[in-house]
């Protein structure tokens, strides 16, 4: 539980950030001026992002591109794209209407209004560092040989933090057909989906899946943890994490054998 000089000291944060991002966006016309602020939201974000996410305001946005250029719909996290633009639309309009929201779960903690209570995202991030140190050493006898196998010892894990999951048993329809993620974690409204990197189920072939998988997971699930066990098919591991994370908005872990 936060003490209200924590509480006190997220709002500064929140507010002194909201500020910031509207002074970038509306533009500031002193080079030096822009370069402070530039610099001051880099310092700051992760710190935003997290406060953000803890109050359970955190959010992922969906982008449609226009009709005459086509292309693939995009969920992204707008903390991990500041200063980019999609189809010539900035992100920061959506950032600062999370920063309200978050901001308005502070006032009511320390209001003590009874309205709101924190939840527990960090525990995503938890499980993400349990699942990159636990999973490798289930299998140093001989590495995986079916998607099941990455399957029991992800629900390993969670067994073993004390998190209940619901496994193969919850689906997202979308029109004529059902998603079926491999776990499912109701206190986090967290839906996780694990695959295998193997010699003829290869990145690009993860990937094409996942984008279709994600889509379908995120109008049920507002947060999505792909867990990869690469077989030595993935070339450049932190680069797929990375695309993943800003492009798609999910949490990603891939554990190399």
């Amino acid at each position: 539980m936060l003490n209200a000089a924590q509480i006190a000291g997220r709002m500064k944060l929140l507010e002194d950030f909201r500020s910031a991002i509207l002074a970038v966006f509306n533009g500031i016309d002193d080079d030096a001026e822009r370069e402070r602020v530039a610099r001051w939201i880099d310092r700051n974000t992760i710190a935003a992002k997290i406060a953000v996410e803890e109050a359970g305001a955190s959010q992922i946005v969906t982008l449609t591109p226009p009709p005459m250029i086509g292309g693939a719909i995009m969920h992204v996290d707008p903390f991990e794209n500041l200063f980019e633009s999609f189809y010539g639309k900035s992100l920061l309009p959506s950032v600062v209407h999370t920063l309200d929201k978050a901001i308005g779960v502070y006032e009511h903690l320390k209001n003590e209004t009874g309205l709101v209570r924190l939840p527990t995202p960090r525990q995503i991030v938890d499980l993400e560092g349990a699942l990159e140190r636990s999973i490798r050493p289930r299998f140093r006898h001989g590495p995986p040989t079916k998607e099941r196998d990455v399957q029991d010892a992800v629900e390993d894990v969670l067994i073993a933090l004390g998190i209940e999951a619901h496994r193969e048993k919850e689906a997202a329809p979308v029109g004529p057909r059902a998603f079926h993620p491999d776990f499912t974690v109701p206190a986090l409204d967290l839906a996780i989906e694990v695959k295998l990197a193997k010699e003829g189920h290869t990145a690009s072939k993860i990937q094409e899946e996942l984008a279709a998988d994600i889509a379908a997971y995120m109008t049920k699930w507002p947060r999505v943890l792909i867990v990869i066990y690469d077989l030595g098919v993935i070339d450049d591991p932190y680069q797929m994490r990375s695309e993943n994370v800003k492009r798609l908005g999910v949490a990603m872990v891939i554990v190399k054998h």
